[in-house]
């Protein structure tokens, strides 16, 4: 049994510092700046244009992150529930990890999905149970999207508005 543990925190371990490995490249790789945005764009041309570009590169490629943690996180889980060596506690709490995993994901995508159809430009959501964090769009936000926001977020996380935190990208 002590053998078996030993190879499953060994597989764990790898897989994190693949995952570590893998977030560091996707940083370095995407280290583009505004020019590389747009490469025709003159440094005379109005800020708004980068800003934008910004935004857009932000919400893009957190998503495409977050997208890549998660498909490494499965795969871990998935090594572990078909891993013939894995006791049946092990392989019940990756189950359950794993459809964890699959529901913020779920949550997530809805409530951008939503906030989209509200009007809003794009926002980014993280979604784990006792803590939701989303960032907007925007300069700043009014009141009244605030509300706007944690009543969808309410609503679809089922989490209290202390537990959720909203800010404007800006």
């Amino acid at each position: 049994m002590n053998n078996k543990r030993t190879k499953l925190i060994v597989i764990i371990v790898a897989a994190a510092a693949i995952l570590v490995g893998a977030i560091a490249l996707n940083i370095i790789m995407n280290g583009e700046t505004d020019n590389e945005l747009n490469p025709s764009a003159s440094p005379d041309q109005g800020a708004s244009v980068g800003v934008q570009a910004d935004a857009v590169n932000y919400f893009v490629q957190y998503r495409a992150e977050r997208e890549e943690r998660r498909a490494l996180e499965i795969e871990i889980l998935n090594a572990i529930i078909s891993n013939e060596a894995t006791d049946a506690e092990t392989m019940a709490d990756a189950q359950e990890q794993l459809m964890e995993i699959v529901d913020c994901m779920e949550k997530e995508q809805t409530i951008e999905d939503l906030l989209k159809a509200k009007g809003f430009n794009d926002s980014a959501v993280t979604f784990h149970y006792g803590s939701v964090n989303v960032i907007i769009d925007c300069d700043e936000l009014t009141t009244e999207q605030i509300a706007q926001i944690l009543d969808i977020v309410r609503r679809e996380t089922g989490e209290p508005a202390g537990n959720i935190k909203v800010s404007p990208k800006g």
